[in-house]
């Protein structure tokens, strides 16, 4: 079952998810046209192989402690850091601890538009 997205005006908290982190699935706040905002939720021990989007994002870390691989090094976030990648950029994520993230995705039309 899908969560629904916000609508335009709506709230929505970010806020640690604590006890309830590991009973919480990730999901998309929202997606527009051009823009891709979710809440990923990972347990300790979690990995997400390396992969891109084709425009920049941001990984912002909510709670927790995670590790991300990007150009061949290992970045790492605890609460309240933000994280940057250009369009392209290669990268995976392994949670050190229970963790969730707030990824924020620019939409790239591959059509060339």
């Amino acid at each position: 079952m899908s969560l629904p997205h916000l609508s335009s005006g709506e709230v929505a908290s970010v806020l640690p998810l604590g006890k309830q982190l590991t009973q919480t699935p990730s999901a998309a706040l929202f997606k527009e046209h051009r823009l891709e905002v979710m809440r990923m939720v990972l347990p300790a021990g979690k990995q997400v192989g390396s992969h891109s989007v084709a425009g920049p994002s941001t990984i912002q870390c909510l709670e927790g402690e995670v590790e991300i691989g990007v150009d061949g090094a290992q970045r790492r976030l605890h609460q309240g850091d933000l994280l940057y990648l250009g369009a392209g950029a290669a990268h995976d994520v392994n949670a050190i601890t229970n963790a969730s993230l707030l990824v924020t995705v620019v939409l790239v039309d591959r059509g060339g538009s």
